[in-house]
Parts: structure tokens; sequence; C-alpha cells
């Protein structure tokens, strides 16, 4: 689906706040694997994902969901909001996992 020009500019400039937030928390290795990872356009839920450490999976999630939230809260057409909101619920699934995995490394 192609987005209007102000959703893509709501969204790149939510997405580059995010980033530096997300970047001044990670440390270098982790910062490296999130700038290739985004820079390949591979999706959450891939392979290459799944082989990302928890904190960086984490990141990308997060930066995925508030893009569906800008869209969702942008769009009036129900199929495309209804299309997003699973979306939004896949990743939120792949969210909760991810913490439950953060959670394991942590008490190791």
């Amino acid at each position: 689906m192609k987005l209007k020009p102000e959703i893509q500019k709501e969204i790149q400039t939510t997405q580059e706040k995010q980033l530096k937030n997300a970047l001044k928390l990670l440390s270098g290795s982790d910062k490296k694997a999130l700038t290739a990872f985004l820079q390949s356009g591979q999706v959450p839920g891939s392979k290459p994902f799944k082989n990302l450490k928890p904190n960086v999976q984490k990141t990308v999630l997060k930066l995925n969901i508030t893009n569906v939230e800008i869209v969702i809260k942008r769009t009036r057409n129900p199929i495309i909001k209804w299309r997003y909101k699973m979306a939004m619920f896949s990743y939120g699934s792949l969210l909760k996992s991810t913490n439950k995995e953060l959670e394991k490394t942590k008490k190791r």
C-alpha cells in the first residue's frame, strides 16, 4: 500500500526520534546489528531477525509498532485498519516473546 506523503513524513520523524533514543541505550555491537538489520530491509519474524539479540529485536519491534499505530490513526478505510491491527497484534506477540527471552538471559 502506498502511503500518503504526510503519513510517511510523520513516520520518518517518529522513527528518527526513537532511533536516537535507542542508539543511546544500546552497546556498540548492538548498534551495528540494528543498523545492519534496518538497512537490509528484512522484516520482524524473519530468520535474520531471530538471530539478533533480544535488545535489538525489542527495538525493531517498537519501531514497527509505532509505525503501525500512526497508519491506523491516519487511515479511514476500515479494511486497511483491520489489516494493520492484525499486524500490530503479531508484532505485540513477538515483543512479548522477546521480553520473555530477555528475562531468561537476565536471570542467568
